[in-house]
């Protein structure tokens, strides 16, 4: 297959007018053709974690427009959002470092205290994880109580 060929994608029947439906509620001009091309990328954005439109790059691991955040401090949860290619927290372009230090006060792991949320169907997953691939096979618990344990000697 040619790079720029076209190829064509059947929509059931009853998909395809509901999309043509809400397109026309909501007046958006594009064609089915751009939304089932944004689907597609979107879907593999979220299943495949790879960087096939937008997102922000921290160092080895790559977030998806549209990943969330979180720090939990002081018995508060503290949100942020990769929105295009940009770490946004409290309306401020932010590094995850950065974000993390300004939330904790002081100079903290950020790999170790922020938590990450690819899509809002996933559970939260702790962002070394995410970075060691550890996401995939969650700790036992015993591991889990030794890597708390050692957080509070910090």
């Amino acid at each position: 297959m040619r790079q720029n060929e076209a190829v064509t994608v059947t929509i059931k029947p009853r998909v395809h007018m509901a999309l043509f439906h809400a397109l026309w509620k909501h007046q958006d001009r594009r064609s089915v053709d751009d939304i089932a091309t944004i689907a597609i990328k979107e879907w593999m954005a979220r299943n495949y974690g790879r960087p096939v439109e937008r997102g922000y790059q921290w160092k080895n691991l790559f977030l998806p427009h549209g990943t969330r955040l979180r720090i939990n401090h002081c018995y508060m949860s503290h949100f942020a959002q990769v929105e295009g290619d940009l770490l946004i927290a409290a309306g401020k372009v932010v590094t995850p470092r950065g974000w993390a230090n300004e939330v904790c006060g002081c100079v903290r792991n950020a790999w170790r205290d922020i938590w990450v949320q690819r899509h809002y169907t996933e559970c939260w997953m702790r962002a070394s994880d995410w970075r060691t691939g550890e996401a995939a096979n969650p700790r036992r618990p015993a591991i889990e109580r030794r890597r708390h344990a050692r957080r509070l000697t910090d």
